[in-house]
C-alpha cells in the first residue's frame, strides 16, 4: 500500500501540511477534496516525488511505478500526437530488447557454465516482468485511448506543438494512461475534457487495475470513479471510505454534532463563569466558588467547529421582466471558410427556460451561444431579441477584457448597482477571492483567477437572460455549488454550455443538441436527454416490420 508518515510542508509562513500520516490500500480509488489552497496538489506532488516534504516519509511497495499528471504541463513540440502517446511504451520496448539480448546470450553461452545459469536467472526475471506488463498491439491501444479523449484519425499525425494547451494536456493524459502505472496520480484531469471525453475517462478509471489518487472538481465524476474521499483541511488528512455524495452527508452530520457539543460546552462554561463572578466576594460562597474554578480548570475545551462547509449563498440581481420570446434564430447559417457549422438552424429561447447546449467537441456549442448573444454575425437567416431583454454574456475570453490597473474589488464594484454593492465582497468570496486577494491588481492574477473574476463581474450586473460559456471552469467544488444554487434560484432565462455532468443533471429544463449544422431540442435535463437518445437508438435498431407489428400485438 501507499503510506505517508509525518509529512509536513510549509511555504513561507503558511503551513500547508502538518504531520500528515495517511495510507491508501492497494486498488483503492481516492478523491482528494478540500478548500482551494488546502494542500491537495502539494500532497499529490510529494507522493509523486516532485516536491520534497520538510519532514516525513512516503513509502511505496518495492518496484511500484508511479504516474503523475499535473494541472499544467510545458508545451511539447517536434513529436506527433501518436508518437507522444506511443512513448508510453518505451520501457516495454526496452524490456523486450533486454529479453531478445538474453535469448541470444542463452543460445551462445555454454549450458554447463556458471555464466549460463546467471543469464538464465536474469532471463526468467525479464520474462516474468513481461508476463506481468507486456502488451502487443500497442499502436492500436494508443489510438483507442487518444480517440476516447477526443482525437480524430486526422489528428494522429499532427505535431503536438500545433495543439492548444488543453489538447496538449489530453495527449499527456493519454500517455500516462497507456503507461498503466501501479499508482495513478491525477490533478484535475477533467479540466480540459468535454462530456464525451469525461464519460470515456470515467469508464477507463472504473476499470483501471491500479491505485488511483485524484483531485477533481466534478461531483458526478467523483461519485462514479472513487470509493474513498480524503479531506485535506488545516494541514491534516481525514479519510472517508465512501463516494463524494455520501461524504458530504456524513461530514455534515459530524459537523452538526461538533457544533452542538461546542455550543453546549460554551453555554455550560458561561453559566459557571457567571456563578464565579457573581459570588466571588461572598465569604459564605467561597468554597462553592473555588469548586467551580477547579471545575473550569479541568474542562478540555472544544475547538470552534470548522464551518468551512457552510456554503456562501449569492443572489443574482435581475432586470425587469421581459417578453415571452427572449431570443430566436430563424434559418441561421454560419460557416468558417469551407466548414459549414450551421445550415438553417432554428432556435427559440423563451422566458424562464434553462437551456443547456450539448454536443461533441467542435460541434458548434460556443458558436451558437455567440450567435444568440449577437457577438457573432450570421451568414444566413435572422436573429431576433425579445421585448425588454437585458442580456448578460460570459465568454471564456472575457478574462482578457479586465483592466490590469484595477483591483479585483474595483472591477466588480465598478459595475455593481446600489442594491448589489454591499454584497460584492460575499460574491468575491464565493469565487475564491477572500481577505487580501480582493486587493490584487488583475494584472497579477492567474488565468483561472481572471476567469473567475470576469464571471463574478457579470453576475453582479442586473440581467434577465444569462448566456454562459463554461462558467464552472476554474471553480472548485464549493464555488460550483454556490454558482449552481444561485442559477437554480435565478428567475431569469439561462442558456449554458458546461461539461459538468452534476450541473447538467440538476440545472437545465431543456437540452439543445448541436451538430451536423442543426440544433435539436429535448425536454428535461441531461439525464432525460440521454434517455431519449437511447430510446431513439433502440427504436432504430428494431426492424421496420417489427416496429409496425409491435403495437398491434400489445393491443394498442
Amino acid at each position: 500500500m501507499l503510506s505517508v508518515s509525518g509529512i509536513a510542508k510549509r511555504y513561507g509562513s503558511q503551513v500547508v501540511l502538518d504531520d500528515v500520516t495517511w495510507g491508501v490500500p492497494d486498488g483503492a480509488r481516492v478523491g482528494l477534496t478540500g478548500p482551494n489552497g488546502a494542500g491537495k496538489s502539494t500532497l499529490l506532488r510529494i507522493i509523486a516525488g516532485e516536491v520534497e516534504p520538510d519532514r516525513g516519509t512516503v513509502a511505496l511497495p518495492r518496484g511500484a511505478r508511479v504516474g503523475y499528471l499535473p494541472q499544467h504541463i510545458l508545451g511539447t513540440r517536434g513529436v506527433t500526437v501518436r508518437g507522444h502517446a506511443l512513448a508510453a511504451f518505451a520501457e516495454l520496448h526496452e524490456l523486450e530488447a533486454r529479453r531478445a539480448t538474453l535469448e541470444h546470450a542463452l543460445a551462445t553461452v555454454d549450458p554447463e557454465s556458471e555464466e549460463y545459469a546467471a543469464v538464465m536467472e536474469r532471463y526468467m526475471a525479464v520474462c516474468e516482468e513481461w508476463d506481468h506488463r507486456g502488451r502487443y498491439d500497442t499502436e492500436a491501444e494508443a489510438e483507442g485511448v487518444l480517440a476516447g479523449l477526443g482525437f480524430r484519425a486526422a489528428d494522429m499525425g499532427r505535431d503536438c506543438g500545433e495543439l492548444s494547451g488543453g489538447w496538449q494536456m489530453r495527449v499527456a493524459l493519454a500517455q500516462l494512461l497507456l503507461r498503466r502505472p501501479d499508482f495513478l496520480l491525477l490533478d484535475e484531469p477533467t479540466n480540459y475534457l468535454d462530456l464525451e471525453a469525461r464519460t470515456w475517462l470515467e469508464e477507463f478509471l472504473v476499470a483501471y487495475p491500479g491505485t488511483l489518487v485524484m483531485v477533481a472538481h466534478d461531483r458526478y465524476f467523483l461519485d462514479v470513479t472513487v470509493d474513498h474521499i480524503a479531506e485535506v483541511l488545516h494541514g491534516r488528512v481525514t479519510d472517508y471510505p465512501m463516494n463524494y455524495s455520501r461524504y458530504l452527508a456524513e461530514r455534515e452530520q459530524r459537523l452538526e454534532l461538533a457544533r452542538a457539543a461546542y455550543e453546549n460546552q460554551k453555554t455550560e462554561i458561561e453559566r459557571i463563569e457567571s456563578f464565579i463572578h457573581r459570588f466571588r466576594y461572598q465569604a459564605s460562597k467561597a468554597a462553592l466558588v473555588q469548586s467551580r474554578v477547579k471545575q473550569l480548570e479541568k474542562v478540555d475545551r472544544l475547538p470552534p467547529p470548522d464551518g468551512h462547509e457552510r456554503t456562501l449563498k449569492i443572489r443574482l440581481p435581475e432586470a425587469a421582466r421581459g417578453g415571452r420570446v427572449v431570443l430566436e434564430l430563424r434559418g441561421a447559417g454560419k460557416r468558417y471558410g469551407d466548414v459549414r457549422v450551421y445550415d438553417g438552424a432554428d432556435v427559440l429561447v423563451e422566458r424562464g427556460q434553462r437551456v443547456a447546449l450539448v454536443g461533441p467537441n467542435g460541434a458548434g456549442k460556443t458558436t451558437l451561444l455567440k450567435m444568440l448573444a449577437g457577438v457573432l454575425a450570421l451568414d444566413g437567416g435572422e436573429r431576433r431579441v425579445g421585448h425588454n431583454v437585458a442580456l448578460g454574456y460570459f465568454a471564456q475570453d472575457h478574462a482578457e477584457m479586465l483592466d490590469p490597473e484595477r483591483t479585483a474589488l474595483q472591477e466588480v464594484l465598478g459595475v455593481a448597482s446600489i442594491e448589489s454593492a454591499p454584497h460584492v465582497r460575499s460574491l468575491l468570496g464565493a469565487f475564491l477571492f477572500s481577505g487580501d486577494a480582493v486587493e490584487k491588481r488583475t494584472a497579477v492574477l492567474s488565468g483561472g483567477e481572471r476567469s473567475r473574476l470576469a464571471l463574478a463581474k457579470l453576475l453582479v450586473e442586473p440581467s434577465n437572460c444569462l448566456l454562459l460559456d463554461e462558467p464552472t471552469n476554474h471553480l472548485d467544488l464549493t464555488a460550483k455549488e454556490v454558482l449552481m444554487e444561485a442559477l437554480l434560484a435565478y428567475a431569469g432565462t439561462l442558456v449554458i454550455v458546461a461539461h459538468d455532468r452534476y450541473l447538467l443533471d440538476r440545472l437545465p429544463t431543456q437540452v439543445i443538441e448541436v451538430g451536423g449544422g442543426k440544433a435539436v431540442r429535448y425536454l428535461g435535463n441531461y439525464e432525460d436527454y440521454l434517455r431519449a437518445k437511447a430510446s431513439a437508438a433502440a427504436a432504430e435498431s428494431v426492424p421496420r416490420g417489427a416496429r409496425a407489428a409491435g403495437p398491434a400485438r400489445a393491443g394498442r
